[in-house]
């Protein structure tokens, strides 16, 4: 379907009836409508609302996809400290992004179901009713610093986990930084925030210094300076308030005067720390931070730019959108074959916030591996486990990963290879499953899997197993716990003679890639990460089963063809019975 260009999209003049419903809504409510804009598919209303006591002057702001998206309405003469963003008024009738805008309703009844709660909660509050408060309003903290955000640059960012603050006005402020522009210099960067210090005198507070992380970090000095609110919105004029407050110091005390002059020669940050609001309820403050960075290209104030740049708090709530990494913090993983499954499962478990990740893999990455690997160009030429760990590495610090290049069980007919070869290799391998929690295979060998799970057995470690079918027509995860009387053996003799269904295959989709001789089989990511992701959370539920539900199943399989037609993945699940024939757990 081809677009016009003359195409009339206002929503008010494609739906003049939903136009006169909302007029009419207004009226309802006994509210005055003036039009103050209607161009550009932005319908704006200036509205005198009718609230108890008063006249509250509202200007209305329809979404240009109404009535789907909610609108926006600003109150900038309604003095309330709390549901109104104190920079242009806008009022917080819903909560962001909570599903809480529903098409059929009219705007003229969000504000009067809305509008009386905000003034009836800011009354509250003044009032010390914090019970009563907390009935009508959603209990979450409404920090200052968040309606900063729009005004920060897009890609630099500083990293801090609330530091100390001497009891005084201002100090030093000690920064790493690094370059995140493509270029090498420091017009888009990353700093973290190490410590606020005095600008003399002894300080024992622990400096915050994330470990692992990667990069070209130099140790910046800046500046802290404290200012109480209302703080000016504008990056200028917040810097110059923090200059005017350093200066208003320096009068008192000339030590002061280095803080003015204090930073890099070519950039320079100045965190502004002042009393915000930091969970819900009375008196639940503490401090909030803003970061500026000025930067400089050439001499004098004309060729200075300055920035507000976003921070995060990171030690505390990095992992606060999943509770089940607490968890797994102290956990470690043993990881054997790194390509299309493995990959993705292992960036899973490190992203639920493993605590230790040794994985072992022996290919390299090659173009065509990108299909259906995690890493492109950047990888190619690169061994697997080199470049996944260095991505790791650099983008998930808190996981602690290692890497071993190289085949399980290769063997080799050269004495001197042989006699060389320290530490033992099986000794090795027994060594690292002994060293971790849980181990699992997704190299799709079947000899590897069969090697580790006789060596989990004996070492008492769970093994988690998964692997696709040719074609990528189905995939098999099978979780081995310790002590459980079936074995790997057992499960593979229930598949032999079909008292367990395996998964369907397509042999015709094995295929030798051009410069390659092994031979693989066709299929991309976007299926075999249906196998990936359930690796990832058996590890989690076998390790965590107290935080998350490991289930009661032993093998599960999942479909992803039916009559030679592609269908919607199906999933099916069992447990493991001693097989009479096995080999391996003692049941002959």
């Amino acid at each position: 379907m081809t677009v016009k260009a003359n195409e009339v999209t206002d929503w008010w003049k494609c739906w003049p009836s939903l136009y006169d419903a909302e007029m009419a809504a207004f009226a309802a409510h006994g509210a005055t409508v003036a039009i103050a804009n209607e161009q550009n598919g932005s319908l704006i209303l200036a509205v005198e609302w009718p609230a108890s006591d008063r006249i509250v002057k509202l200007d209305v702001g329809y979404s240009p996809l109404h009535p789907f998206c909610r609108p926006a309405v600003t109150a900038p003469d309604l003095d309330v400290a709390r549901h109104k963003n104190p920079f242009d008024g806008g009022l917080c009738l819903l909560v962001p992004d909570a599903g809480q805008w529903y098409s059929h309703q009219r705007v003229a009844d969000l504000i009067h179901e809305q509008l009386p709660k905000i003034i009836d909660v800011n009354a509250l509050r003044a009032e010390g009713q914090w019970d009563a408060a907390a009935e009508i309003e959603e209990q979450a903290p409404d920090p200052l610093v968040n309606y900063f955000a729009h005004e920060a640059e897009p890609v630099s960012a500083v990293y801090l986990s609330r530091p100390a603050v001497p009891a005084q006005a201002c100090g030093v402020a000690d920064f790493s930084i690094s370059p995140r522009a493509a270029d090498g210099t420091t017009s888009w960067f990353e700093a973290v925030f190490h410590r606020a210090s005095p600008l003399a005198g002894p300080w024992l507070a622990s400096p915050f210094s994330p470990a692992g992380w990667s990069g070209s970090w130099k140790r910046s000095e800046g500046r802290w300076v404290r200012l109480h609110r209302p703080l000016p919105q504008e990056p200028t004029a917040l810097l110059a308030a923090a200059e005017e407050e350093i200066a208003r110091q320096a009068l008192a005390n000339k030590a002061y005067r280095r803080l003015q002059g204090r930073g890099n020669r070519d950039l320079r940050i100045t965190a502004i720390v002042f009393e915000d609001e930091v969970a819900y309820g009375a008196d639940k403050s503490g401090d909030g931070w803003l970061f500026l960075v000025e930067r400089w290209r050439g001499k004098g104030d004309g060729k200075r730019s300055v920035a507000l740049v976003r921070s995060f708090e990171i030690s505390n709530d990095l992992f606060a959108r999943l509770p089940v990494a607490a968890a797994l913090r102290d956990k470690k993983i043993l990881l054997c074959g790194v390509g299309a499954i493995g990959s993705f499962a292992a960036l899973e478990l490190v992203r639920a916030g493993i605590g230790e990740l040794t994985i072992v893999d022996r290919d390299i990455v090659e173009p065509g591996n990108s299909v259906r690997w995690p890493l492109g160009r950047s990888a190619w030429g690169v061994p697997k486990v080199a470049a996944l760990r260095d991505f790791i590495m650099r983008n998930y610090p808190s996981t602690r990963v290692d890497g071993l290049s190289g085949r399980l069980g290769a063997a080799t007919t050269d004495v001197d290879t042989a006699r060389s070869a320290t530490p033992e290799p099986r000794s090795e391998l027994r060594r690292l499953i002994a060293e971790a929690d849980l181990v699992v295979d997704t190299s799709a060998s079947t000899e590897c899997q069969a090697a580790l799970a006789h060596e989990c057995r004996d070492l008492g470690r769970p093994l988690v197993i998964g692997y696709a079918t040719e074609g990528v027509a189905g995939g098999i995860v099978v979780r081995l716990r310790s002590g459980a009387p079936a074995c790997w053996i057992c499960l593979n003799e229930h598949w032999s003679d079909g008292g367990v269904a395996l998964p369907p295959s397509d042999p015709s989709a094995t295929v030798v890639p051009v410069g390659c001789n092994s031979p693989t089989f066709t299929g991309g990511s976007f299926d075999l990460q249906e196998v990936s992701m359930e690796v990832a959370r058996s590890a989690i539920g076998l390790l965590a089963p107290e935080a998350f539900d490991a289930g009661d199943w032993d093998w599960s399989s999942v479909a992803l063809v039916q009559d030679g037609r592609r269908s919607l993945p199906r999933w099916e699940a069992g447990g493991i019975a001693v097989h009479p024939q096995c080999s391996g757990c003692g049941a002959v």
